[in-house]
Protein backbone atom coordinates (compact mmCIF):
# COMPACT_ATOMS: atom_id res chain seq x y z
CA UNK A 1 0.00 0.00 0.00
CA UNK A 2 1.23 3.50 -0.80
CA UNK A 3 0.50 6.16 1.81
CA UNK A 4 -0.27 9.56 0.32
CA UNK A 5 0.08 12.60 2.55
CA UNK A 6 -0.72 15.99 1.06
CA UNK A 7 0.99 19.17 2.18
CA UNK A 8 2.02 22.60 0.95
CA UNK A 9 5.49 22.93 2.39
CA UNK A 10 9.02 22.04 1.39
CA UNK A 11 10.04 20.03 4.46
CA UNK A 12 8.91 16.77 2.84
CA UNK A 13 11.04 14.45 4.92
CA UNK A 14 9.89 15.96 8.22
CA UNK A 15 6.26 15.63 7.16
CA UNK A 16 6.83 12.03 6.11
CA UNK A 17 8.48 11.36 9.46
CA UNK A 18 5.44 12.70 11.34
CA UNK A 19 3.19 10.26 9.47
CA UNK A 20 5.59 7.34 9.78
CA UNK A 21 5.77 7.78 13.55
CA UNK A 22 1.98 7.67 13.83
CA UNK A 23 1.15 4.69 11.65
CA UNK A 24 4.27 2.59 12.18
CA UNK A 25 5.82 2.50 8.72
CA UNK A 26 9.25 3.26 7.32
CA UNK A 27 9.59 6.94 6.45
CA UNK A 28 10.56 5.89 2.92
CA UNK A 29 7.10 4.40 2.46
CA UNK A 30 5.40 7.77 2.88
CA UNK A 31 4.93 9.81 -0.27
CA UNK A 32 4.45 13.55 0.18
CA UNK A 33 2.73 15.47 -2.62
CA UNK A 34 2.68 19.27 -2.54
CA UNK A 35 1.58 22.14 -4.72
CA UNK A 36 -0.61 20.05 -7.04
CA UNK A 37 -3.65 22.24 -7.76
CA UNK A 38 -5.43 19.19 -9.15
CA UNK A 39 -5.36 17.72 -5.64
CA UNK A 40 -5.77 20.77 -3.40
CA UNK A 41 -8.53 23.32 -3.58
CA UNK A 42 -7.37 25.53 -0.73
CA UNK A 43 -4.08 26.75 0.69
CA UNK A 44 -2.06 29.83 1.53
CA UNK A 45 1.47 28.53 1.05
CA UNK A 46 4.35 28.51 3.46
CA UNK A 47 5.81 31.68 4.95
CA UNK A 48 6.97 33.16 8.26
CA UNK A 49 8.33 29.91 9.72
CA UNK A 50 4.93 28.21 9.65
CA UNK A 51 5.53 25.09 7.55
CA UNK A 52 6.10 22.63 10.39
CA UNK A 53 3.91 24.51 12.86
CA UNK A 54 0.80 24.63 10.65
CA UNK A 55 1.15 21.93 7.98
CA UNK A 56 3.09 19.61 10.29
CA UNK A 57 0.34 19.69 12.91
CA UNK A 58 -2.38 19.29 10.28
CA UNK A 59 -0.58 16.23 8.93
CA UNK A 60 -0.15 14.95 12.49
CA UNK A 61 -3.89 15.24 13.16
CA UNK A 62 -4.76 13.50 9.88
CA UNK A 63 -2.25 10.73 10.62
CA UNK A 64 -3.81 10.27 14.07
CA UNK A 65 -7.22 9.86 12.43
CA UNK A 66 -5.79 7.21 10.08
CA UNK A 67 -4.15 5.46 13.03
CA UNK A 68 -7.51 5.27 14.80
CA UNK A 69 -9.10 3.80 11.68
CA UNK A 70 -6.33 1.21 11.48
CA UNK A 71 -6.73 0.19 15.12
CA UNK A 72 -10.51 0.05 14.91
CA UNK A 73 -10.49 -2.14 11.80
CA UNK A 74 -7.73 -4.39 13.12
CA UNK A 75 -9.54 -4.86 16.43
CA UNK A 76 -12.61 -6.06 14.51
CA UNK A 77 -10.47 -8.30 12.33
CA UNK A 78 -8.69 -9.94 15.29
CA UNK A 79 -11.66 -9.65 17.68
CA UNK A 80 -9.56 -7.99 20.33
CA UNK A 81 -9.33 -4.65 22.12
CA UNK A 82 -7.58 -1.76 20.35
CA UNK A 83 -5.29 -1.44 23.38
CA UNK A 84 -3.89 -4.91 22.62
CA UNK A 85 -2.65 -3.87 19.17
CA UNK A 86 0.64 -2.36 18.02
CA UNK A 87 1.68 -0.77 14.71
CA UNK A 88 5.17 -1.56 13.52
CA UNK A 89 7.00 -2.22 10.24
CA UNK A 90 3.88 -1.62 8.17
CA UNK A 91 1.84 -4.22 10.07
CA UNK A 92 -0.70 -4.37 12.87
CA UNK A 93 0.07 -7.03 15.47
CA UNK A 94 -1.61 -8.39 18.56
CA UNK A 95 0.82 -7.90 21.43
CA UNK A 96 2.21 -11.19 22.66
CA UNK A 97 0.67 -13.17 19.80
CA UNK A 98 3.20 -12.87 16.93
CA UNK A 99 1.20 -15.06 14.54
CA UNK A 100 -1.71 -12.60 14.64
CA UNK A 101 -0.53 -9.90 12.25
CA UNK A 102 -1.90 -8.15 9.17
CA UNK A 103 -0.15 -5.86 6.70
CA UNK A 104 -1.51 -2.34 6.36
CA UNK A 105 -1.96 -2.93 2.64
CA UNK A 106 -4.22 -5.90 3.28
CA UNK A 107 -6.13 -3.97 5.93
CA UNK A 108 -6.59 -1.09 3.48
CA UNK A 109 -8.22 -3.50 1.02
CA UNK A 110 -10.61 -4.65 3.74
CA UNK A 111 -11.39 -1.00 4.50
CA UNK A 112 -12.89 -0.60 1.01
CA UNK A 113 -16.08 -2.72 0.95
CA UNK A 114 -16.65 -4.28 -2.46
CA UNK A 115 -20.40 -3.81 -2.46
CA UNK A 116 -20.53 -0.36 -0.94
CA UNK A 117 -21.64 -1.65 2.45
CA UNK A 118 -20.29 1.18 4.58
CA UNK A 119 -21.31 1.00 8.22
CA UNK A 120 -23.22 4.02 9.56
CA UNK A 121 -20.90 6.52 11.22
CA UNK A 122 -17.84 5.26 9.37
CA UNK A 123 -16.00 6.13 6.16
CA UNK A 124 -14.32 3.70 3.75
CA UNK A 125 -10.58 3.49 3.25
CA UNK A 126 -7.62 4.25 5.45
CA UNK A 127 -7.44 7.94 4.71
CA UNK A 128 -8.26 11.21 6.44
CA UNK A 129 -8.32 14.96 5.84
CA UNK A 130 -7.65 17.38 8.65
CA UNK A 131 -6.68 21.01 9.16
CA UNK A 132 -4.84 22.98 11.81
CA UNK A 133 -5.14 26.70 12.39
CA UNK A 134 -3.18 27.99 15.40
CA UNK A 135 -4.55 30.97 17.26
CA UNK A 136 -1.04 32.45 17.28
CA UNK A 137 2.34 31.67 15.82
CA UNK A 138 5.07 29.79 17.66
CA UNK A 139 8.56 30.95 16.77
CA UNK A 140 11.96 29.80 17.93
CA UNK A 141 14.24 31.62 20.34
CA UNK A 142 17.98 31.49 20.74
CA UNK A 143 21.31 33.23 21.13
CA UNK A 144 23.98 33.88 18.47
CA UNK A 145 27.58 34.77 19.25
CA UNK A 146 30.68 35.19 17.10
CA UNK A 147 34.32 36.17 17.21
CA UNK A 148 35.49 38.30 14.27
CA UNK A 149 38.84 39.62 13.10
CA UNK A 150 38.90 42.92 11.20
CA UNK A 151 41.83 43.88 9.00
CA UNK A 152 42.49 47.57 9.84
CA UNK A 153 43.90 48.28 6.37
CA UNK A 154 41.31 46.61 4.14
CA UNK A 155 38.46 46.51 6.69
CA UNK A 156 37.88 42.93 5.63
CA UNK A 157 36.02 40.91 8.24
CA UNK A 158 36.81 37.27 8.97
CA UNK A 159 34.54 35.26 11.22
CA UNK A 160 36.74 33.13 13.46
CA UNK A 161 33.97 31.39 15.40
CA UNK A 162 30.19 31.34 15.23
CA UNK A 163 27.97 29.72 17.88
CA UNK A 164 24.19 29.28 17.96
CA UNK A 165 22.18 28.03 20.92
CA UNK A 166 18.69 27.41 19.65
CA UNK A 167 15.25 26.33 20.89
CA UNK A 168 12.54 25.49 18.34
CA UNK A 169 10.50 23.30 20.63
CA UNK A 170 10.22 19.65 19.68
CA UNK A 171 12.81 18.77 17.04
CA UNK A 172 11.28 16.62 14.28
CA UNK A 173 14.48 15.94 12.34
CA UNK A 174 17.83 17.08 13.81
CA UNK A 175 19.67 16.89 10.48
CA UNK A 176 17.15 19.10 8.66
CA UNK A 177 17.13 21.55 11.57
CA UNK A 178 20.93 21.73 11.49
CA UNK A 179 20.77 22.59 7.79
CA UNK A 180 18.14 25.27 8.41
CA UNK A 181 20.30 26.98 11.01
CA UNK A 182 23.46 26.68 8.89
CA UNK A 183 21.72 28.04 5.80
CA UNK A 184 20.00 30.78 7.77
CA UNK A 185 23.28 32.01 9.23
CA UNK A 186 24.87 31.99 5.76
CA UNK A 187 21.96 34.06 4.45
CA UNK A 188 22.26 36.43 7.40
CA UNK A 189 25.98 36.90 6.78
CA UNK A 190 25.23 37.81 3.18
CA UNK A 191 22.49 40.24 4.19
CA UNK A 192 24.63 41.87 6.84
CA UNK A 193 27.98 42.22 5.12
CA UNK A 194 28.15 41.21 1.45
CA UNK A 195 24.91 41.72 -0.42
CA UNK A 196 23.94 45.19 -1.64
CA UNK A 197 21.92 46.56 -4.53
CA UNK A 198 23.82 49.37 -6.23
CA UNK A 199 22.17 51.99 -8.46
CA UNK A 200 23.57 54.85 -10.51
CA UNK A 201 22.23 58.41 -10.45
CA UNK A 202 19.54 57.42 -12.95
CA UNK A 203 18.25 54.56 -10.84
CA UNK A 204 19.80 51.91 -13.07
CA UNK A 205 20.75 48.74 -11.21
CA UNK A 206 24.50 48.20 -11.51
CA UNK A 207 24.86 44.69 -10.11
CA UNK A 208 21.91 42.83 -11.55
CA UNK A 209 23.75 39.54 -12.13
CA UNK A 210 25.79 37.24 -9.93
CA UNK A 211 28.87 38.39 -11.84
CA UNK A 212 28.62 41.68 -9.96
CA UNK A 213 26.43 40.86 -6.95
CA UNK A 214 28.54 39.80 -3.98
CA UNK A 215 27.44 36.63 -2.20
CA UNK A 216 29.20 34.84 0.66
CA UNK A 217 30.78 31.55 -0.36
CA UNK A 218 32.14 28.60 1.57
CA UNK A 219 35.28 30.70 2.06
CA UNK A 220 33.38 33.35 4.02
CA UNK A 221 30.78 31.26 5.86
CA UNK A 222 32.37 29.66 8.93
CA UNK A 223 31.57 26.35 10.57
CA UNK A 224 28.50 26.85 12.74
CA UNK A 225 28.67 25.33 16.21
CA UNK A 226 25.02 24.77 17.14
CA UNK A 227 23.37 23.54 20.30
CA UNK A 228 19.68 22.72 20.49
CA UNK A 229 17.42 22.72 23.50
CA UNK A 230 13.81 21.54 23.41
CA UNK A 231 11.10 23.48 25.22
CA UNK A 232 7.83 22.25 23.70
CA UNK A 233 5.43 24.97 22.62
CA UNK A 234 2.03 24.90 24.37
CA UNK A 235 0.43 26.42 21.25
CA UNK A 236 0.18 23.26 19.11
CA UNK A 237 -0.12 19.49 19.67
CA UNK A 238 3.38 18.68 18.39
CA UNK A 239 5.04 21.36 20.54
CA UNK A 240 6.84 22.82 17.50
CA UNK A 241 8.22 26.34 17.11
CA UNK A 242 9.03 27.66 13.64
CA UNK A 243 12.75 27.47 12.89
CA UNK A 244 12.97 28.80 9.33
CA UNK A 245 14.10 32.33 10.16
CA UNK A 246 15.88 31.71 13.45
CA UNK A 247 19.25 31.31 11.73
CA UNK A 248 19.07 34.46 9.59
CA UNK A 249 17.46 37.21 11.65
CA UNK A 250 19.98 37.53 14.54
CA UNK A 251 23.04 37.78 12.27
CA UNK A 252 22.59 41.42 11.22
CA UNK A 253 22.31 42.83 14.76
CA UNK A 254 25.21 40.61 15.82
CA UNK A 255 27.40 42.04 13.05
CA UNK A 256 26.45 45.57 14.07
CA UNK A 257 27.36 44.90 17.67
CA UNK A 258 30.68 43.17 16.91
CA UNK A 259 31.91 45.33 14.04
CA UNK A 260 30.96 48.70 15.52
CA UNK A 261 33.17 48.35 18.58
CA UNK A 262 36.30 50.49 18.85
Amino acid sequence: MTRHVYSRSFTFHSFAQIVADQIGVDVRDVEVVTGDTDQFYWGAGTFASRGAVVAGNAIHEAAKDVRQKILRMASEHFECAEEDLELTDGHVRVRGVPQKTIALGELAMKANPLRGAVKPGSTPGLEATNYFGPASGATASGVHAMIVEVDPETMDVEIKKYVVVHDCGRVINPLILEGQVQGGVAQGIGNAFYEQLLYDENGQLLNGTFMDYLLPTAMEVPRIDAGHTETPSPLNPLGIKGAGEAGAIPVGPLFVRNCSRD
